[in-house]
């Protein structure tokens, strides 16, 4: 059997409710990817504000992000997935509509900041039902590929999306939320029309605030989400200490730091549905733990780079780390949730990486300002949080057995 033939095959096995939310997730990301990273742009350079307070929406962006995935977990075990990508999906052209028309308008800068705060709310609401909705059309041995290509279709459209608004922003920063509200339009209608609610058994029991966060009462589940920490806390760093580190001390330009990124996008891409693979093959404890050394390889070669060839051989070793981790940790969280509260699950799941990623830039600044002169003991600590993790998902899923994910289920 040829390889095209082994992909194809393999591909089929997947409901296209699958493919439907593939489309959906790639077309958002377009219009999501050319709009968010000129947002600080916009306040910083055209409104005049200061970098404190872009940093300071931003924080609140990823706190308000953070109790959006717990809101839209449980309103995805409670009501269904498709209802939540339905309302959440419109609440995206609302807040993008309206984030296009303050800015044309001229708004000041608490306004734009505030509608940012919306769109962040709406899109983080989204992203549980998207991964329950997975998980309930994915027979479980599949979830580490099915997540996997997921993640092919959201870089693919980080890849583009930039590109497109770098082109529309000469023209004008309303053009790029035009571009968002139409692709969330898409992905809207993508919803409406070829999707059915995939949900086998909703939530039952009352609803009470303190359940919102019952998913703790989960122990091993808990206990993973504290190791996970630790990894959201390296990859924090990787818009911040890393850029910094790498303009500053390496002394790259500005132009081959942004070529760093693209290649991160581009090795996501190409190397997502091989990894997946791997990690597949070697079980959910081996590719947690596997993508955990990655990271801790990748990040601690930082400390050796003499200039920018060395950090694009840095920066492939992180992003392996990236494909190999990402997928396995949503196929672990998939499995590790009862059926009627995988939603809640990933909502909390999402917070625990809000948490990680907004903590990680200030311990990483903190760690940049003390010790960027020793290079080791920098990039050291970062990569021991790594290694930390690697042996707590070591401990935690030492029952697993190759090619058992079943054996995650509580």
């Amino acid at each position: 059997m040829s390889v095209r033939q082994r992909v194809v095959g393999t591909l089929a096995h997947y409901d296209h409710r699958f493919w439907t939310l593939f489309g959906v997730q790639l077309i958002v990301a377009v219009g999501f990817g050319a709009a968010m990273p000129f947002v600080s742009i916009y306040l910083h350079n055209v409104l005049g504000v200061s970098m404190t307070f872009v940093g300071t929406i931003m924080l609140a962006s990823a706190l308000v992000a953070a109790a959006g995935r717990i809101i839209g977990g449980e309103i995805a075990d409670r009501l269904g997935r498709r209802p939540l990508l339905i309302g959440g999906m419109s609440a995206r052209v609302l807040v993008f509509g309206l984030m296009a028309y303050v800015i044309h308008s001229g708004a000041s800068a608490l306004v734009v900041g505030g509608v940012f705060l919306l769109v962040r709310w709406a899109g983080a609401m989204v992203r549980p039902g998207l991964s329950a909705m997975v998980a309930d059309v994915v027979e479980p041995k599949r979830r580490v590929e099915a997540y996997a290509l997921f993640r092919i279709g959201a870089n693919a459209g980080w890849a583009v999306g930039p590109a497109i608004g770098g082109f529309l922003v000469s023209t004008s920063y309303a053009l790029l939320f035009l571009l968002t509200t139409f692709a969330s339009l898409i992905g809207l209608l993508m919803v409406i029309f070829l999707t059915r609610e995939s949900i086998r058994a909703a939530e039952t029991e009352r609803f009470a605030v303190r359940r919102l966060l019952d998913a703790v009462h989960d122990l091993r589940f808990l206990v993973f989400c504290v190791w996970s920490v630790l990894l959201f806390l390296v990859m924090g760093q990787f818009a911040s200490t890393l850029a910094v580190f790498s303009t500053k001390i390496v002394e790259i330009l500005e132009s081959q730091l942004g070529i760093l990124f693209t290649i991160n996008g581009l090795v996501v891409v190409l190397f997502q549905w091989p990894a997946a693979r791997l990690s597949d093959r070697l079980g959910i404890r081996w590719g947690l733990i596997l993508g955990c050394l990655l990271y801790a390889l990748g990040y601690f070669s930082v400390a050796f780079a003499t200039g920018f060839p060395f950090l694009i051989g840095s920066m492939v070793i992180i992003t392996l780390g990236e494909v190999t981790f990402s997928p396995t940790s949503m196929a672990a969280v998939a499995n590790m949730a009862p059926e009627v509260r995988i939603g809640r699950y990933m909502g909390f799941f999402g917070l625990t990486e809000a948490l990680g990623w907004s903590l990680g830039p200030f311990i990483g600044g903190v760690l940049f300002d003390v010790l960027s002169p020793i290079p080791v003991a920098l990039w050291g600590i970062i990569a021991a949080l790594s290694v930390t993790a690697a042996a707590g998902f070591a401990f935690t899923f030492r029952e697993e057995r190759e090619h058992n994910s079943k054996s995650l289920v509580n």
